[in-house]
């Protein structure tokens, strides 16, 4: 299994502005990774079906070739019956999340990493033109490492806690610099082909 540095995958994730709505839990974040060219979808997860506490959870390794792929991310709670697509909230709520890339196998505008096997850039932003993280566009080459995706819930406050510097912050900081709060961070191993 991956090795882990697991904040909180199972967890109260972004309070809703209402207090009286109760706060969602995040119990499953999926990766799923479409080659450019056409072709299977290639999905991976990190899935804590006993929800926090009890079992670890367990984490897929990212296995990809080399090659251009859309990477979209979907985020679930299985604890309920159906599953609860926690991915609709997130984007409907897209000015107030941020999906950061960081870690050995990731070159992107929140790492410093000159080299890796992962090039990610955002593919979509909100309304305020701003990334989120839900797609992405990755061009993968030969090579190991770790991939960190980390959910960063960040909201509207005078001045906004999401900016045009937020990627910045993190390359410089780390996420821990960022206002706002971790409501999901998963560490992948990454081998590409």
């Amino acid at each position: 299994m991956t090795k882990l540095a697991l904040l909180a995958l199972c967890l109260a994730a972004c309070a809703k502005d209402d207090a009286a709505n109760p706060e969602e839990v995040i119990t499953t974040v999926i990766l799923n990774f479409a080659p450019a060219g056409g072709g299977t979808t290639l999905s991976f997860e990190a899935d804590d079906p006993d929800g926090n506490g009890g079992n670890p959870p367990v984490i897929d390794d990212i296995a990809l070739t080399a090659g251009n792929y859309a990477l979209t991310l979907q985020f679930q709670n299985r604890l309920e019956d159906p599953a609860e697509e926690i991915t609709e909230e997130i984007q409907d709520e897209s000015d107030q999340h941020l999906l950061i890339f960081t870690g050995t196998a990731v070159i992107g505008p929140a790492t410093s990493n000159a080299t890796g096997p992962l090039e990610q850039s955002y593919a979509d932003t909100d309304a305020n033109g701003l990334p989120i993280g839900l797609d992405n566009d990755i061009i993968a080459t030969p090579g190991t490492g770790m991939m960190t995706v980390t959910l960063r819930h960040m909201p509207p406050e005078e001045p906004p806690q999401k900016a045009d510097d937020s990627l910045a912050i993190v390359k410089a900081n780390g996420v821990d610099a960022l206002g706002g709060s971790t409501d999901a961070s998963i560490s992948f191993g990454v081998s590409v082909q």
